[in-house]
């Protein structure tokens, strides 16, 4: 109550003249100060035995359900199960919250080259099935240079009544698959141009009303032999058959006993990895932080200044499902009592960076100073990436208007050379090369990063749960943001 009063009592003048005249500022000064109890306690507390050991159970349970922990499979369900049971023991009580959502389930996916090679193929999520017994067409590429962005790009190729292979662009590949469907194409594969050539990607329809013809995803390395034989006169069978289903995940939600309600600061990562992968750094190492920092937390639930809520986020990879539906649960006053909503995603890549997502403005300029303040004390470098750096559950916050904030390692992106100076690592190569990959498994991590990165997040949700000044300054900047949008 003591902050949202305060909030509440000031006029949205008053708010924008407390972040223009220097919240941000009073944050990073405060950082350099005395040591933060509770903070430094939580962050000791996630030491990398303690990492490893529930990363070793995650693995665990994907080993024995099929090699994955996706968020319609036995292995999200088995990972809920050790979560919740590990909360309870140490004296929370666990609300699941059930989660409805449309399932996209493949029934068949198949490429077969000139009657003879077989050559792996992933249906895009929510495209349009073949009939059943697949397309037999032509294939068709587009010369160097083209991106295939454009009807233009296509001049001179014959696209009608063919499939046709894309290298991923800039321009997204549902303005690509637009642009092809419109041209008469019957299907299309897609890659990602990654430097590790024989990784296979899943792509999501987020919006399948742009999609009006089958895609299925390819390894860089088939998409660029089927460039090659395309010039040849190869033909294709491609298979693609699935369907929307009805279904349910759950989001686990647990928050300290004390602390006042009226302040709220979360912490959550998504529990669900991939189909195609166990899901260990993506995105099990941000989901045991968020646990280990609950259980670390666990003895001081009573003395906290400000309630802390801990999250674990159901079917984030078809589209940040279980975050979104927590939200649009939400009153209008539970949302105002959420001060800040902190996030992790893949805090280990084997040849990753250190980034810190700031919203550049506002409550998470706050945020962002606060992580910025915890690496810089140690010596760690970081660069600040924009929020929507990265596809995650923290942006279903931040359109509500909540001041958010997080980490992550890197994804699909290439580490530059400035980026191997400070970094180290390899230049040229994926940060994580095994990003919803099989072989994203325990040996896939970079152990010290972990150890560094996790207890930032730690760190930042003991600091927001025991001085106001923080919490005070994050939500006087959302306010004024959200003031600056309305006016």
């Amino acid at each position: 109550m003591r902050v949202a009063r305060l909030i509440r009592a000031l006029s949205i003048n008053a708010l924008v003249m407390l972040v223009a005249a220097g919240a941000t500022s009073t944050v990073v000064r405060a950082a350099g100060s005395a040591p933060y109890p509770l903070a430094d306690q939580l962050a000791s507390s996630l030491t990398s035995g303690r990492l490893h050991a529930h990363l070793a159970a995650l693995q665990a349970i994907a080993d024995r359900s099929g090699g994955n922990r996706g968020y319609d499979r036995p292995g999200f369900a088995r990972s809920a199960a050790y979560v919740t049971a590990r909360l309870r023991l140490a004296g929370y009580q666990v609300t699941t919250q059930t989660v409805p959502y449309t399932n996209f389930e493949v029934a068949e996916e198949r490429l077969v080259v000139d009657g003879s090679t077989a050559v792996p193929v992933l249906m895009t999520r929510f495209t349009p099935s073949t009939p059943a017994g697949g397309v037999d067409a032509p294939l068709a590429a587009l010369p160097d240079g083209r991106s295939g962005c454009a009807a233009d790009d296509y001049d001179g190729v014959s696209v009608a009544g063919a499939v046709v292979v894309l290298a991923r662009a800039a321009c997204g590949y549902a303005v690509q698959q637009q642009v092809v469907a419109a041209l008469g194409a019957r299907a299309m594969l897609l890659y990602y141009p990654v430097p590790e050539a024989e990784n296979i990607y899943r792509f999501l329809a987020f919006d399948p009303t742009m999609f009006t013809i089958p895609m299925g995803g390819i390894s860089r390395k088939d998409g660029e032999d089927l460039i090659g034989r395309a010039a040849t006169g190869a033909r294709v069978r491609l298979t693609l058959r699935g369907s929307a289903q009805p279904r349910t995940t759950v989001n686990l939600i647990a928050e300290t006993a004390g602390g006042d309600p009226d302040n709220v600061v979360m912490l959550g990562a998504h529990l669900d990895s991939g189909t195609e992968a166990p899901g260990i750094n993506d995105n099990g190492t941000a989901a045991v932080t968020v646990l280990q920092t609950a259980l670390a937390m666990a003895p001081h639930q009573t003395t906290v200044r400000n309630k802390v809520r801990f999250a674990w986020w159901g079917a984030e990879e078809v589209g940040n499902l279980g975050s979104a539906y927590y939200v649009s649960q939400l009153s209008a006053a539970d949302r105002a009592r959420i001060a800040v909503l902190l996030n992790g995603e893949l805090l280990a890549s084997p040849n990753g960076g250190r980034f810190v997502w700031d919203a550049g403005s506002g409550g998470g300029r706050v945020v962002a100073d606060l992580f910025a303040g915890y690496f810089e004390r140690r010596n760690l470098p970081y660069e600040r990436h924009a929020i929507t750096s990265i596809g995650s559950d923290h942006l279903e916050f931040a359109a509500a208007g909540i001041a958010v904030g997080g980490i992550d390692t890197g994804t699909l992106g290439v580490k530059t050379p400035e980026q191997q100076v400070l970094y180290g690592g390899q230049a040229g190569r994926m940060f994580d090369p095994c990003y919803h990959q099989p072989c994203d498994t325990v040996g896939n991590l970079d152990s010290p990063a972990l150890a560094a990165n996790a207890p930032s997040l730690a760190w930042v949700t003991g600091r927001l749960a025991t001085y106001d000044e923080d919490v005070r300054a994050a939500q006087a900047g959302s306010a004024a943001t959200t003031a600056r949008r309305s006016s």
